[in-house]
């Protein structure tokens, strides 16, 4: 018997929580689920079984050895659409395998990683 059922979400804390449901519904177009304004909470979908959450707090300890790391297929194009949007990419580097690593912050310093897996040899999508 597995301990739990399934992945439900990663949760963000953030300063200014009208400016982050902001930034991730129109400049990264996540869709929203739920936003609830009173309880400064926003969950936004990413993929089947995956969500990001929002957390409004009067102060924020936005803890940069974590970070939300979102799969892509092409690192250059998603880079492209980002810069489109103001959003540049730090840290560049190619990983183990070939893969692709490039990361930006959202507007509270909470650190987004773009990943692109090189093919073969690369984690599947589903494991």
């Amino acid at each position: 018997m597995k301990w739990f059922k399934q992945f439900d979400c990663t949760w963000l804390p953030v300063a200014d929580f009208e400016q982050a449901v902001a930034f991730y519904e129109k400049e990264l177009e996540l869709k929203p689920l739920d936003i609830n304004w009173e309880q400064k909470w926003a969950e936004f979908y990413l993929s089947p079984g995956a969500k990001l959450a929002i957390h409004g707090l009067k102060a924020t300890n936005a803890n940069p050895l974590g970070a939300l790391v979102l799969l892509v297929e092409n690192l250059e194009q998603s880079e492209l659409w980002l810069r489109g949007k103001g959003i540049k990419l730090y840290d560049k580097q190619e990983i183990g395998n070939g893969d692709k690593l490039a990361s930006f912050d959202d507007p509270d310093g909470n650190v987004i990683q773009l990943l692109q897996h090189a093919g073969k040899g690369g984690r599947p999508e589903e494991f």
